[in-house]
């Protein structure tokens, strides 16, 4: 089963533990790591919430806003080959 961190009892999608962003027109830059079905989110260098135990581990890549105007720059995208980078190594769990 799906677990997330921090913590939620609904299992499906949990809050950010802080509030990264930066101001209104500044940038903010966002790693998103995906390991054997562990995704860890960091927002400008700092984790800020991941899950472990998703069972979806290749599909299609989503950027979205709620609800506001958003604009995206410099994205890359790489490819890990399996078993290079642990989950667990990939960034921390907790700062």
């Amino acid at each position: 089963s799906v677990k997330t961190v921090p913590d939620n009892p609904r299992g499906a999608r949990s809050m950010s533990i802080e509030n990264r962003c930066k101001g209104r027109g500044e940038w903010n830059t966002y790693l998103v790591v995906a390991v054997d079905g562990v995704i860890k989110l960091a927002v400008n260098g700092k984790f800020v919430n991941g899950i472990s135990g998703s069972s979806i581990k290749k599909g299609y890549i989503c950027l979205e806003s709620e609800g506001a105007k958003i604009h995206f720059r410099n994205i890359r995208i790489l490819e890990l080959p399996p078993g290079v980078t642990p989950p667990e190594r990939a960034f921390p769990v907790l700062d």
